[in-house]
């Protein structure tokens, strides 16, 4: 597995960060990441150009908060099967994930208020991995640099992968605003470039 550079790395930090503000709906930490960003990036974010903070925020929750006819479960195990034996995966695959999460002191979804297995919370843990791998590469520690990347490419696999497929494959007729119907193909395309 090959190292980013550092200069790559910290754009995947930025991009991790900006999709945790948004499954969170930290719209401060969006904007401070979108005002980091050069105007040549931010143009090549397809779905900032509809972003209007309250219309945003409301269809945060109509999507991902209220039950209804707009509702996409923002939680990894939501998209495991319905049977016994689906069910208990889901469950190991959430234990498993917590391990991981204990591995690097990551009790982000704790102070959040979300379960383990939530995408901002999987998402807000890779971006922690990222600080880390950043940290290693400042020190010269390619050792450790590439074992967090190495855990970040597992986590993906194996964790967000197939709930990020299975999730846009849910949400496609849901959509009805344009942020989200540009922001979630772009994370989950782009979880797969910096992740997977």
């Amino acid at each position: 597995m090959e190292l980013s550079t550092l200069e790559e790395t910290y754009g995947k930090l930025l991009l991790s960060e900006l999709f945790t503000s948004v499954w969170f709906g930290h719209w401060d930490d969006y904007e401070a990441v979108i005002g980091r960003l050069p105007e040549e990036l931010v143009a090549e974010l397809p779905f900032h150009e509809h972003y209007n903070r309250e219309d945003t925020a409301l269809w945060r929750d109509n999507y991902f908060q209220v039950p209804g006819d707009y509702f996409i479960p923002p939680y990894l195990s939501s998209y495991f099967g319905k049977g016994e034996e689906e069910q208990e995966q889901a469950k190991q695959d959430v234990l498993c994930l917590i391990g991981e999460f204990d591995k690097l002191g990551f009790y982000y979804p704790l102070e959040q208020g979300e379960f383990p297995d939530h995408f901002g919370s999987v998402t807000a843990f890779l971006t922690a991995a990222v600080k880390e791998e950043i940290k290693a590469l400042e020190a010269n520690d390619e050792t450790l640099a590439e074992k967090l990347l190495t855990m970040q490419h597992n986590v993906y696999d194996t964790y967000m992968k197939q709930g990020i497929e299975k999730m846009l494959a849910h949400g496609e007729t849901k959509w009805a605003d344009p942020f989200f119907k540009e922001f979630l193909p772009f994370y989950g395309e782009n979880m797969k470039d910096i992740h997977g």
